[in-house]
């Protein structure tokens, strides 16, 4: 097998298996995703990855399917994207195909519902993990905490609009930019 060939079955693999274990959607898919590109296969580094999810949030449509596309063309172009959304569409196609009669005659059912709740809160601390994690690798300094807190609570108490957030960054990175260039005078030391 080609060394092309190698990446794409692997970008399947990895997609298929995530999607198949994985609960709550693509954010819950984050941590395991920067394992997999990170840190065991050395394909993207920490700022590639927290780049590419920046870009995921801003693109309309489902999380995980972006997050295949974005990743599988960052490691294999156009078939790597191709190769990670079909395995990472696969598993729930699947479940939901051959799980939908089982769920509506079971819909009413106590332990049901209570293994629901289970799975919920793994869900929530699968994605707390995501945004420690990627907090950890953003927020450096004063700049990117008030931006992160500005945003938060645009969200939380005024439910701004995401995509009004992600211009809003773009304009304060662009502005604390100029701001530092015009404060150092040199373009080759701004932006550290």
């Amino acid at each position: 097998m080609s060394a092309k060939n190698s990446r794409l079955w692997a970008l399947f693999r990895i997609f298929f298996n995530l999607s198949a274990v994985t609960l709550g959607g693509g954010l819950a898919m984050l941590p395991l995703l920067r394992r997999e590109f990170v840190q065991r296969r050395g394909w993207l580094s920490d700022s590639d990855m927290v780049d590419t999810v920046a870009l995921m949030q801003a693109m309309p449509g489902i999380i995980a399917m972006n997050m295949g596309v974005l990743l599988g063309y960052r490691v294999a172009g156009v078939a790597g994207a191709v190769a990670a959304v079909v395995g990472g569409f696969m598993p729930p196609f699947l479940a939901i195909v051959l799980l939908a009669t089982l769920i509506m005659s079971l819909q009413n059912n106590a332990l049901l519902n209570q293994a629901f709740l289970g799975v919920r809160a793994g869900v929530c601390a699968l994605i707390l993990m995501a945004v420690i994690e990627l907090g950890r690798q953003i927020l450096k300094g004063r700049f990117e905490w008030l931006l992160a807190s500005l945003c938060f609570i645009a969200i939380v108490f005024f439910q701004v609009n995401a995509i009004w957030l992600v211009l809003l960054g773009i304009l304060s990175g662009l502005g604390y930019y100029a701001w530092q260039v015009a404060r150092l005078g040199r373009l080759g030391e701004a932006g550290k």
